[in-house]
Order: C-alpha cells, then sequence, then structure tokens
C-alpha cells in the first residue's frame, strides 16, 4: 500500500510531466515558471526517507521471521 507522501510524489511527477511535454512543444515561458513552481514544491530527501522509515517501522513488527537449517 503506497503512503501519503509516495502518492504526493507520484502525482507531482505526473503533473511535472505533462507542463515539460507541454513546454517543449509550445516553448511558452509561462508553462516553464509553473513547472519550477511545481518543482519547489518537492520535499527534501530527508523528509521523505523519514516517511519511508516511519511507516517501514510500522509493518516490522508484523512481519513474519524464518529461520533456515
Amino acid at each position: 500500500m503506497a503512503t501519503g507522501a509516495e502518492v504526493f510524489i507520484k502525482n507531482l511527477t505526473q503533473e511535472l510531466d505533462e507542463l515539460a511535454v507541454k513546454y517543449n512543444k509550445t516553448k511558452d515561458p509561462g508553462l516553464r515558471d509553473q513547472w519550477f513552481k511545481k518543482v519547489s514544491q518537492v520535499p527534501p530527501v530527508s523528509a521523505l526517507e523519514e516517511v519511508r522509515l516511519s511507516s517501514r517501522k510500522k509493518t516490522l513488527g508484523k512481519a513474519r521471521t524464518f529461520q533456515f537449517d
């Protein structure tokens, strides 16, 4: 199951891709400005890593451990 941060990044990436394609077709500076504004919404990697680690800690207790002989 995807976390909120993963969904946010996926949606933001799709929007950025669409803006990039439109800009490449039209070379409209307004689209370029929108792209840069959207890119500024991307959280730092450290924040995303904290979200990933905190969600992983919740599932670690539920994971089964297997022992191999």
